[in-house]
């Protein structure tokens, strides 16, 4: 009769983990989504895009939880510590998982501390220059950098990002020496260069794409692989004799390790659905950004692979954030 018993108890809980585990449950409660930035900015408002569209298609709050500071770290830990019960996701660059370690001490380890749900959109870095600095095109600009070695400045918006060692790749393969500016964001950096502080900066190109339409910013070269939709005009650095300078800053949903694989599953067919909505890549596009998705698996390998590209970088480059 006990064993009889042991044996329905046995049934009945793994019903009951089953259930719990089920894709079809998910979300039964609002889910946090972390953002590594102030509100306002290009990942703020991919994140608030996204949570609207999850909400309707699963009839649950997706709220943007926006915890700036630290280079990033503060969102990336908080995310890593929180549970693993798909409650608490982070919407943030790659470059924390590919870069970030390598510069920094952390208090957690993203490889492992966390899991990539799916890629979400891709910004290409560029290069822009002050009108007055004389610089056009990159030929110039190396022209210009290789006579006056350290003459040329270029503003850095965020430290140990993509953006940041893309201006590092491009000294290493021209073989030159920019004098590097750093700033506390796209923003302050921008009005740097147009004020003519600086002579050029690397961002997203929804960060710049404005005043480069309204000529208060020139255009020097796409970090994308191919030309920019949007500045058709602008040759890329591959086209420009860099074949390697290849920037992009690729955007994701993250969430902490240990999240049950029906929750990731379920996240990641959610998102791929509402970034295949037309008007979702409509708003994306305004951002600059190009909506993407991946599978699980090959979200994984991209970031693998990314971190083979970059991490040698960052660790010959010598930079340290702490």
């Amino acid at each position: 009769m006990h064993s009889l018993a042991r044996f329905f108890i046995g049934i009945a809980c793994a019903a009951a983990l089953t259930a719990q585990a089920q894709p079809a449950t998910y979300p039964s409660k609002p889910v946090r989504l972390v953002v590594p930035f102030a509100a306002g900015g290009p990942i703020d408002v991919l994140a608030r895009t996204l949570g609207l569209k999850l909400a309707a298609a699963t009839g649950q709050q997706f709220i943007v939880d926006n915890k700036a500071g630290g280079g990033s770290v503060i969102a990336w830990d908080h995310v890593a510590k929180a549970n693993p019960d798909g409650y608490t996701l982070l919407v943030a660059g790659i470059g924390s998982r590919t870069i970030l370690p390598y510069v920094a001490n952390l208090p957690f380890d993203p490889a492992k501390d966390l899991v990539g749900v799916t890629r979400l959109a891709d910004a290409a870095s560029i290069f822009v220059a002050h009108p007055k600095s004389g610089v056009k095109n990159l030929s110039e600009l190396v022209a210009r950098a290789k006579a006056d070695p350290g003459k040329l400045t270029i503003a850095i918006p965020a430290p140990a990002t993509v953006t940041h060692f893309a201006a590092t790749l491009l000294q290493r393969d021209a073989g030159i020496k920019l004098t590097e500016v750093p700033y506390k964001g796209g923003a302050p950096a921008m009005n740097a260069v147009m004020a003519g502080e600086v002579d050029l900066m690397t961002a997203d190109i929804g960060a710049v794409i404005a005043q480069v339409q309204a000529g208060r910013l020139v255009a020097v070269a796409a970090g994308s692989p191919q030309r920019l939709p949007m500045l058709p005009q602008v040759p890329t650095a591959t086209e420009a004799g860099y074949p390697h300078l290849v920037a992009v800053n690729v955007y994701g949903l993250f969430a902490p390790a240990g999240t049950p694989k029906e929750i990731v599953a379920r996240l990641n067919t959610v998102v791929a659905e509402a970034l295949r909505q037309p008007e979702t890549r409509e708003q994306l596009a305004k951002l600059g950004m190009l909506a993407e998705t991946s599978s699980v698996e090959a979200f994984e390998t991209y970031l693998r692979e990314q971190t083979a590209k970059w991490a040698p970088l960052a660790k010959a480059s010598g930079y340290r954030l702490n």
